[in-house]
């Protein structure tokens, strides 16, 4: 409700009062919005679709990387049997070169070279428990970072 700031008056006769009332509406029809609406629903799907994929691609990776770990992990745990058999023929062949020392079918030079083997067969039995050891703690961080947490 409001008031005219001035009254128009034509030849003494007021053609409006002074007083008036007045309502307004907006409507708005999206009767054509250019697609708007078709589109943003293309772009949802699309974002969601993307999503998926990188989903998909890292439980790929974190696969992988599991695989990866279990595979060496095997393969040190291999390791240790095969450097444990080369300490066993380090040893026999130790004992065989002392005792041909030992009844002078053999110089010192042949014995020493025996013990050195079988110092470098005990090195790497012990190297391969130590990476077996690794490859298996590896293995297990692969494992546990890849498991869902649980709140």
């Amino acid at each position: 409700m409001g008031r005219t700031p001035y009254s128009n008056t034509i030849a003494g006769v007021a053609p409006f009062t002074s007083w008036y009332r007045a309502v307004g509406v907006n409507v708005n029809i999206p009767i054509f919005n250019g697609f708007l609406y078709p589109t943003r629903s293309r772009e949802a799907g699309l974002r969601a679709q993307a999503d998926e994929e990188q989903l998909r691609d890292l439980k790929d990776r974190i696969a992988n990387d599991v695989r990866a770990s279990w595979l060496n992990a095997l393969t040190a745990y291999n390791r240790i049997s095969v450097t444990q058999q080369f300490v066993d023929q380090a040893n026999l062949a130790v004992d065989l070169s002392q005792t041909r020392y030992n009844l002078g079918l053999s110089s010192i030079v042949e014995l020493s070279q025996a013990q050195l083997q079988q110092t470098e067969a005990a090195i790497q039995f012990a190297a391969a428990k130590y990476q077996y050891r690794i490859a298996e703690s590896v293995l297990r961080f692969q494992i546990a970072s890849s498991s869902p947490s649980v709140p």
